[in-house]
């Protein structure tokens, strides 16, 4: 009874528009519509002032003295026109990133810009590393200052060379860093031997008073992959 007297309301009421409901933020990981990757080379709110004028200075001598400011995204495919040999052979759509944009928060991990020069064989990267790099309390582990070189001669490998891997990395520490400071890391193609190509770096505080760390690195290029058979059976 009371069943059959709350349907003969319902239709008795006036129907009440639908309000469309505000769009909300996808809360996963990948987004189910596509989005331009986004530039994370460039400042944020989390750069802190040295590391912003330090940028400006050296966007400013980039463009006078013929360098090139390197776009930096999460996932390697997202790169290939300043520098192919990072972007790989790969076009997959899962769900991978590149080891120094792996933290997603601005600021909590690697916060770095790259500035290139092929023909001089040089590389600049300005880092200002976060608290999830810690090791000690309040200092950058040494670990993730390995992958700050590491990520700074490979790239510089790459310009040259296209398809390389590392064969060997070879890290002086010097002085500690600490957490949010604003570093330079000056990189250069020392010489070529065949495929080896030989680098090294120093990274020091932005100003350039304190030596942190020096290293060398060697650098194996790799053959370009084969394109497979087309237009018929490629098996024997």
């Amino acid at each position: 009874m009371l069943l059959r007297q709350g349907r003969a309301l319902a239709r008795a009421l006036p129907a009440v528009p639908r309000v469309p409901l505000p769009a909300v933020p996808c809360a996963r990981r990948r987004c189910h519509r596509p989005c331009p990757p986004r530039d994370l080379a460039v400042p944020n709110a989390a750069w802190s002032d040295v590391m912003r004028r330090h940028y400006g200075h050296l966007l400013r001598a980039a463009s006078a003295e013929g360098w090139t400011r390197l776009p930096s995204f999460r996932r390697a495919r997202h790169h290939g026109r300043e520098v192919p040999g990072l972007a790989g052979d790969s076009d997959s759509d899962g769900d991978t990133r590149l080891f120094p944009r792996a933290i997603e928060g601005d600021g909590d991990g690697f916060e770095f810009a790259m500035f290139l020069n092929v023909p001089k064989g040089r590389l600049r990267c300005l880092c200002q590393p976060g608290p999830f790099l810690e090791g000690h309390p309040g200092l950058t582990h040494g670990g993730a200052i390995a992958t700050l070189i590491d990520t700074s001669l490979g790239t510089l490998a790459l310009a040259v060379a296209g398809r390389v891997v590392t064969a060997n990395l070879s890290i002086d520490y010097v002085a500690p860093v600490p957490l949010r400071s604003v570093l330079l890391l000056e990189a250069s193609l020392e010489r070529r031997e065949g495929r080896k190509l030989f680098l090294g770096c120093d990274l020091r505080d932005a100003e350039g008073d304190t030596l942190h760390a020096r290293a060398t690195g060697l650098f194996i290029q790799q053959d370009t992959p084969k394109e497979p058979a087309r237009g018929g059976d490629s098996g024997p």
